[in-house]
């Protein structure tokens, strides 16, 4: 581990990307615990994120999901998934690169996220094609910022998990 690096993980990528399958199986291997960003607000508040934006509004959305990642930046050792746009928002961005943790970005091409994302009614940004590439599109700069990359197209969650563990960073 890098002496000057907390033993956080932060996973990040677009909605579909499998954050959520691969952070629990990261946490697993790791002996750490694993703390879902959008399932501890939906606990939270007892409803989904998708009855968040819709009751609420996104502008509160990113008020309880900010909280919620300091909260859960408490936890060290931790495998963090973010929800896809926590790490777009800048004040989270910024607060993810003063907490010293390390920033994966699991990365698939859009057409599989689109295709893993169909039909699923709980996006609650997941509108449309059109929309969900203009999303996508937005965030990448973003993503691209993280510490690593880590390509997850045709590959299942255990092969991800492996190859993270190759980093050797924590």
């Amino acid at each position: 581990m890098h002496p000057l690096k907390k033993r956080l993980i932060y996973l990040l990528g677009f909605m579909g990307v499998g954050k959520s399958t691969v952070g629990a199986l990261l946490g697993e291997r790791l002996h750490w615990p694993f703390i879902d960003l959008d399932a501890t607000i939906e606990a939270g508040h007892g409803t989904t994120i998708r009855q968040i934006f819709e009751n609420a509004g996104e502008p509160f959305f990113r008020q309880i999901e900010r909280a919620a990642l300091m909260e859960a930046s408490k936890t060290e050792p931790a495998v963090i998934a973010l929800g896809g746009g926590t790490f777009v928002q800048k004040p989270n961005f910024d607060y993810i690169q003063e907490a010293g943790g390390t920033t994966i970005w699991l990365d698939c091409p859009l057409e599989e996220l689109r295709r893993r994302c169909e039909g699923k009614n709980d996006r609650p940004l997941f509108r449309d094609p059109a929309s969900f590439a203009q999303l996508f599109e937005q965030r990448l700069p973003f993503y691209r910022q993280a510490d690593h990359r880590i390509p997850t197209e045709g590959i299942g969650p255990e092969e991800v998990v492996e190859n993270i563990l190759r980093l050797q960073v924590f």
